[in-house]
Formats: structure tokens, C-alpha cells, sequence
């Protein structure tokens, strides 16, 4: 059904906020892991101020099962970032951007075989063949560098790897678990705020005492509040107004708005088997949105 011209301008609003916002947290997350702090750090920052915000909307919903809100906060919270705030440190955005995005319909749909017995359409296996090229173009790109810079990517490759698995868990625990996104991103922010910060506050290393407080205050502000909470809210508003299919087509520019972004601002170069993997993770995504018209957890912050 054709939307109202006024509701459809209000929804390519709210996409452009979002994508805004999601191709920010590549770029931002990359700056972050070559300044002062440590991966650890902009994870306490995350929700240490997704926390906070998450408390002062707590009267306004009902908390899922103890056993739901552990499983949302680890693989939606914990473990992603984790993972994605060390990979950072290690591989470059272009990386990122198509790991990231790129793998998570990969891992979606091989957990939801294994675990749900749900097989993927024509469809869906033709983008994921795609996608398939793109991570092994990736991790050719990787192995072309030195050996030294080889060792890093690899690992900053294969934490992102990790990451997208572990939202694509967290996207697949919402499905099994459906509860409205402010709850979802209230239960997420609150449990991960109370399972890390003890932990990163008692063992884990940490520069915050020396970081620049521009970086202290970039991270806490864009991971805690716009990743966390602005996103999620906006991401929900484009679906009302538009369609989840449209939203998520709209998404798939992603991974090439963020990679080309990074040669300017943070003055990393794509090479030629990075950009190809670029493209057919790009593709794949497309393909992938056209082919599951209710996809689920949007791109992973």
C-alpha cells in the first residue's frame, strides 16, 4: 500500500537520521580504537551512559523473564561489544563496514538453520553467496599486508566476525522473545551496565584517568546515547512509516557510505579487494533484503 506523501517525507527522515547515526558508529568506533582509550573503556562508556538513560525510562516498561533480559545483555550488549570495540583497535573501518553489516546475515541465517531448523530461501542462499565473496575478499585483503599488519587484521577481522555473530543471536532472541524496542533497548543497556562495569572496573586494563576529555565525551555520548537508544527509536519510526523492506533496502548502503568515508576523514585507503568485497557485500544485502520482507535487528550498533 502507498503511504501519504507526508508520512512517506517523514520516513526518509527518520532512515537518513539512522543511517547517519550507524555509519557515524563505524567511523566513531574507529577513531576511538586508535585514540587513548582502550576497547574496555569505550565499552564501560557505552553503558555506563546507555545505563543511566536506560533508568530514567524504567517506569515506563515491563522488564522481560530474568533469563531473557541475561541472554538480550550479553549477546546484545556484553559480547558484541566487546568484541567490536577490540576489533577496532586492530583492523580498519573498511573492515568493519563490511564484516559488520556483511557477515550478519550470514551468521543470522546459519544460527537460525542450527539452532531454529528454519533454511534459508533461493533467495536469501543467492545474497548470502554474495556475501560469502565479500568476507573472502576481505580476508584476502588482509593476508595481501605484511606479516605484521597481517597478525592484527586477523585478529581484528575475526573479533568482528564474533561481533555480528553475537547480534545476530541477540537479533534472533528478539524474535523468539518479541517485546517492543524501548524495552528490548532498556533491558539490553540496564543488564549490560550491571553484568561489565564491576568487572571492567576491577580487572580489566583501562586509560580513562589519562584519555583527552573530547574523546572521554565523544564516545560516551555517540555509543551511550545515539548508538544505544536515538537509533533504535529511529530506526522503529522509518519501519512505521515506510515498511520494514524499504527501511532495510535503505540500509544496505551501509558498508559503502561508511568505507568511503574512512579515506577522507580517517585517512584509510580501500584497496582494490576491499572495495570489490564491498560491492558484493553491498549486493548481498540488497539481494537479502528483497528476499526476507520482515527482517529483524537492523544493522548491528
Amino acid at each position: 500500500m502507498q503511504q501519504p506523501p507526508a508520512q512517506a517525507r517523514s520516513g526518509w527522515w527518520f532512515v537518513l537520521a539512522t543511517l547517519a547515526i550507524w555509519i557515524g558508529f563505524i567511523l566513531v568506533s574507529r577513531a576511538g580504537g586508535r585514540g587513548v582509550l582502550t576497547g574496555w573503556d569505550v565499552a564501560a562508556l557505552r553503558f555506563g551512559t546507555g545505563g543511566l538513560i536506560a533508568l530514567a525510562f524504567l517506569p515506563r516498561v515491563s522488564l522481560p523473564p530474568l533469563r531473557t533480559t541475561l541472554l538480550f545483555s550479553l549477546f546484545g550488549g556484553v559480547i558484541y561489544a566487546c568484541c567490536v570495540y577490540t576489533g577496532f583497535r586492530l583492523a580498519p573501518a573498511a573492515h568493519a563496514a563490511i564484516l559488520l553489516p556483511g557477515a550478519l546475515p550470514f551468521a543470522t541465517a546459519f544460527i537460525a538453520w542450527t539452532w531454529l531448523g528454519q533454511k534459508p530461501n533461493g533467495g536469501q542462499r543467492r545474497a548470502l553467496l554474495w556475501v560469502l565473496a565479500g568476507i573472502l575478499l576481505t580476508a584476502a585483503d588482509t593476508l595481501a599486508h605484511g606479516p605484521q599488519l597481517t597478525g592484527r587484521q586477523i585478529a581484528g577481522d575475526l573479533l568482528f566476525l564474533c561481533g555480528a555473530s553475537s547480534w545476530a543471536t541477540f537479533t534472533l532472541l528478539l524474535r523468539r522473545h518479541p517485546v517492543p524496542p524501548l524495552t528490548a533497548t532498556v533491558a539490553t543497556a540496564i543488564g549490560a551496565a550491571a553484568l561489565y562495569l564491576p568487572v571492567w572496573w576491577l580487572f580489566l586494563p583501562s586509560t580513562l584517568s589519562v584519555a583527552p576529555l573530547d574523546e572521554i565525551l565523544m564516545q560516551a555520548i555517540y555509543q551511550g546515547v545515539l548508538v544505544v537508544f536515538i537509533a533504535m527509536l529511529l530506526y522503529a519510526q522509518a519501519v512505521r512509516h515506510l515498511g520494514a523492506q524499504t527501511v532495510a533496502l535503505s540500509m544496505a548502503v551501509v558498508p559503502g557510505v561508511a568505507a568511503l568515508a574512512a579515506v577522507p576523514l580517517l585517512g584509510e585507503p580501500l584497496s582494490l579487494l576491499a572495495l570489490t568485497g564491498l560491492a558484493a557485500v553491498t549486493g548481498g544485502a540488497l539481494l537479502g533484503a528483497r528476499a526476507a520482507p520482515r527482517p529483524g535487528g537492523g544493522a548491528p550498533v
